[in-house]
Order: C-alpha cells, then structure tokens, then sequence
C-alpha cells in the first residue's frame, strides 16, 4: 500500500513540475522590449547557463551605444557594475532583458549580484 502511494506522489509531482515549466516557457517577453526582429539593432548579451556570452564584448565608441542583455536561464540575474556606478539593473527573469546605453568610451566590468561568479566586460574603445 505504501509503495503504491509513494508511486502517485511521484507521479502526481512529475506531472506538476512539467506543468509549472511549460507556464514559465510560454511567457512572453517584457513589453515594450522588441522582440527578434527589432533585436538586430544594437549588440546583444545573452545569458545562458549562468555565463554571459559573449563575456567580454568591445564596441566602438559613438554617440551612444546600446547593449541588450537576454536573460536565456531560468534563474533571475542582474547586471551590476563592480565599481557600482555605472550599471545596476534590477532582477530579471528568463526571457526577460535589460538595456543600457554607453556613451563614454572606457572598460565597464560587471556582474550579477545574484551568482557573483558570472562576470563579463563591456569595452567601449
């Protein structure tokens, strides 16, 4: 009898967790943030696999230069500067992004506040 139960519970769980992934996959992206088309524009980050990609990307300084960043994980991140100053989003969850546009030519080195290790570089030359 006991077997049997700890059987349904299995089950019952399997059938719960697919349930709350394939709700957290079929949301759709922040509003207001263009999705891939309007994605061309500007450089990209993804976030996959709590790495940045790519971790360091260099752009040539203009009158300003946006970067996207595309959070690919299920885990929420950040994009925190390690000087503090310059970047400091808020947390974002998958498939959601964070934007900021540069506009001094210099070496901005970040993180995620949430997973310290996860470190990239944007060089604006």
């Amino acid at each position: 009898m006991k077997k049997n139960l700890i059987i349904i519970v299995v089950i019952v769980l399997l059938i719960v967790g697919a349930g709350v992934y394939f709700i957290i996959k079929s949301q759709p992206p922040e509003v207001g943030i263009p999705e891939s088309p309007g994605m061309s524009e500007g450089y990209h980050i993804e976030i996959s696999n709590f790495a940045f990609s790519p971790q360091t990307l260099s752009v040539q300084a203009g009158d300003a230069v946006t970067i996207t960043w595309i959070n690919n994980d299920l885990a929420p991140h950040t994009i925190t500067s390690d000087t503090g100053n310059e970047l400091g989003s808020a947390s974002f969850g998958n498939g959601k992004t964070f934007s900021h546009t540069f506009s001094v030519p210099g070496t901005y080195a970040y993180h995620c506040s949430i997973h310290p290790s996860m470190k990239g570089q944007i060089i604006v030359g």
